[in-house]
C-alpha cells in the first residue's frame, strides 16, 4: 500500500529521505535473501539445461523409438547392405537377421489392385458433351448414356461401395462426389477423366482377394454392370516371384521374407519374362560406424558442458543485483555483472559430478572381458579432457574392428539382461542387470537414475529430477530447488513486514519531533507576544 504522507512542515527537514536512508541499512537483510534466492533460481534454471542435455542424449542413443541410433538395438548395430543388379525393378533391405552372402531373386508378376472402369460414360461422342468436375448430379444427369440418376424425395441418390453406405444430394458437384467416395471407409479412389471419358474405381488393396463391389442404379448410371456377385470389374492378383529357385506369393509388393524386405517397383506380368537379378548382402560397417561416431561425439559434448560447469570459476565478489543497483547501472553493465555473478553457480556439484564418475566407470568396465580399448575407443590421455573418449588413428580402428568382428562389436555395445531396467529394482537385481548387460544398457541406465520421472521405493524420481524437476512433469514444481526458495520467499514476507514496522515507527518518531516543534514554534509565539510595545 502507498501512504501519502506530510512530513518536515516545522523542522524543514527532508524526512523521507531520512527514512529511506535509515532503511536501506536495515534493508540489506531482505536484500541477501533476495540475492539467495536469485541464485537458487539460477542454479534451478542450470540444472535444467543439464536435464534436458542427458534427456536429448538417452532419447538419440538409447530409445526403442528409434532403431536407427539405438545402441540397444541389432537395427544400429547390425546394419546389413544388399546390392540389387536390377534395382529399378526391386529394391531390398536388410536387417541384422538376413544371412550375408548372394541370391538371387526373380519377378513372375507384381501384385496389382482391383480394378474397374467404365468406359463412354457420357451420351455421345462430343467432347463438350463430357463431365466436368463442377457438373451438379443433376446436371450430370442429363449427360448420361446408360440413363439417369433416380433421386427419391429428398433430392438425394445412395450409392453402396464395398459395403459402405455414401448418399449424394442432386446439388453435390462430381468432385464433392469423388472426395466423398475417396475419404470413405469403402477403401477405394475414384476418379474421372474427361479427356477419356472414363470413370475409374482402383482399390487401395493390392492380392488376389482385392475385389470391389458396387450396388445401386447410382453405379448403373455410370455404366458400370455389376457380376452377379456384386463385383465390378477385376480382382487383384498377388505378386510372384522366385528367390533362390523357390516360388512364392504375397498379396503385396512390399513384403519381408528371412530378414529382407523387398519392394517390386514396376508392374511386371508373367509374360514380360523378366530377368533374374542377383542379390548381394554384407554388413554396413560405414553406417555402424557412422553411429557410433556420432555417440562418441555426442558423448563428449554432453560430459564436457558438465565438467565445464563443475569447474566454472565462481565469482564470490559478484552477488546478483538489487532492484536498486540495477536503477543505476545500464542494461551492459547488467549483463556483464550478471554473467560473472551466474559463473560457477555449479562448481564441484556432488550429484553432477557423482553423474559424471558412474558414466566413467561404465565406460572403464569390461562386457564379457571386452574393453572399449579393444574396438580403438579410448579415454584422452589428456587430463584436461576429462574423461572423454577418442576414436584411435582417426577411427580407423573402430573400422577395422567393425569389418573383422561385427558381432562383438554389436555384442559389447548392445547385449541386453534377463531383468528389465525398473526403479524398484532390488541391489540384487541391480548389480545382475549390470553384470549382464552391454555398455549401451549401462549408460542408459544410469542416466535412467539420474533423469526418470518413475518413482523407486521410497518414492522417489531421478536424483537431478529431485533437485531441480522439469517442464511437464510433477517435479516441475515439486523438487529440492522449489522448496528451498518456497521458504525464502516466507523469509522474505516476513522480514518486508518487520521493514514496513520499523519503517512506521521512524515515521512516527519524526511525526512526534514536529508535534514538539510545533508547540515549541507556539509557546515562542506566544512568549513573544508579551514583549512587543503596546498600542497608546
Amino acid at each position: 500500500m502507498s501512504v501519502m504522507r506530510i512530513t518536515g512542515m516545522f523542522s524543514g527537514m527532508d524526512i523521507d529521505q531520512i527514512v529511506t536512508d535509515l532503511m536501506k541499512i536495515e534493508r540489506t537483510k531482505v536484500d541477501r535473501l533476495y540475492q539467495q534466492r536469485q541464485e537458487l533460481q539460477w542454479q534451478k534454471e542450470l540444472y535444467r539445461e543439464i536435464i534436458n542435455k542427458i534427456r536429448v542424449f538417452r532419447d538419440t542413443y538409447f530409445d526403442a523409438l528409434k532403431p536407427d541410433t539405438n545402441l540397444t538395438s541389432n537395427a544400429a548395430l547390425k546394419r546389413m547392405l544388399v546390392t540389387a543388379s536390377h534395382p529399378d525393378i526391386v529394391t531390398v533391405t536388410a536387417t541384422a537377421d538376413a544371412l550375408p552372402g548372394e541370391s538371387t531373386f526373380r519377378v513372375i508378376q507384381s501384385a496389382t489392385a482391383a480394378q474397374a472402369k467404365a468406359a463412354g460414360v457420357t451420351a455421345g461422342s462430343e467432347e463438350g458433351n463430357r463431365l466436368s468436375l463442377s457438373d451438379t448430379l443433376e446436371e450430370i444427369s442429363g449427360k448420361l448414356a446408360s440413363g439417369t440418376f433416380s433421386f427419391d424425395e429428398n433430392d438425394e441418390i445412395t450409392a453402396v461401395i464395398n459395403g459402405v453406405e455414401l448418399t449424394f444430394k442432386k446439388s453435390d458437384t462430381l468432385r464433392s462426389v469423388l472426395s466423398k467416395i475417396n475419404n470413405s471407409q469403402a477403401g477405394v479412389t475414384a476418379f474421372y477423366s474427361e479427356f477419356s471419358d472414363t470413370f475409374t474405381v482402383t482399390s487401395h488393396r493390392t492380392g488376389a482377394e482385392s475385389t470391389i463391389t458396387a450396388e445401386g442404379a447410382f453405379w448403373a448410371a455410370l455404366c458400370f454392370e455389376p457380376a452377379p456377385d456384386g463385383t465390378i470389374g477385376e480382382a487383384g492378383r498377388d505378386a510372384r516371384f522366385v528367390i533362390d529357385g523357390f516360388e512364392g506369393s504375397r498379396p503385396d509388393n512390399t513384403f519381408a521374407i528371412d530378414g529382407k524386405t523387398y519392394t517390386i517397383k514396376k508392374t511386371i506380368n508373367p509374360e514380360d519374362n523378366s530377368p533374374e537379378i542377383s542379390l548381394r548382402i554384407s554388413p554396413d560397417t560405414e553406417s555402424v560406424y557412422k553411429v557410433i561416431e556420432s555417440f562418441v561425439r555426442d558423448y563428449n559434448e554432453l560430459i564436457d558442458y558438465i565438467n565445464g560447469k563443475l569447474n566454472e570459476e565462481h565469482f564470490r565478489d559478484f552477488p546478483p543485483l538489487t532492484d536498486e543497483q540495477k536503477k543505476e547501472m545500464s542494461e551492459r553493465e547488467i549483463e556483464l555483472w550478471e554473467e560473472k555473478a551466474k559463473s560457477g553457480l555449479l562448481r564441484r556439484d556432488s550429484a553432477l559430478t557423482s553423474l559424471l564418475e558412474d558414466l566413467r566407470r561404465a565406460m572403464y568396465d569390461a562386457v564379457d572381458g571386452m574393453n572399449l580399448t579393444r574396438f580403438g575407443i579410448d579415454t584422452s590421455s589428456n587430463w584436461r579432457d576429462r574423461g572423454k573418449l577418442v576414436l584411435k588413428n582417426g577411427g580407423a580402428d573402430l573400422k577395422a574392428a567393425l569389418a573383422a568382428n561385427p558381432d562383438q562389436v554389436a555384442e559389447f555395445f548392445g547385449k541386453r539382461s534377463s531383468i528389465s531396467y525398473s526403479a524398484t529394482l532390488s541391489r540384487e537385481e541391480r548389480a545382475q542387470r549390470y553384470a549382464e548387460s552391454g555398455l549401451a544398457s549401462r549408460l542408459s541406465d544410469i542416466l535412467n537414475d539420474y533423469i526418470r520421472t518413475t518413482r523407486d521405493q521410497n518414492g522417489n524420481k531421478g536424483l537431478l529430477l529431485e533437485k531441480a524437476g522439469i517442464q511437464g512433469d510433477i517435479t516441475e514444481f515439486q523438487n529440492s530447488y522449489d522448496r528451498r526458495i518456497n521458504e525464502l520467499n516466507k523469509q522474505i514476507n516476513h522480514m518486508n513486514e518487520l521493514l514496513l514496522s520499523r519503517e512506521n515507527a521512524y515515521y512516527l518518531q519524526f511525526a512526534a519531533m514536529e508535534t514538539a516543534l510545533q508547540r515549541l514554534y507556539a509557546q515562542s509565539a506566544w512568549l513573544a507576544g508579551f514583549f512587543q510595545p503596546q498600542a497608546q
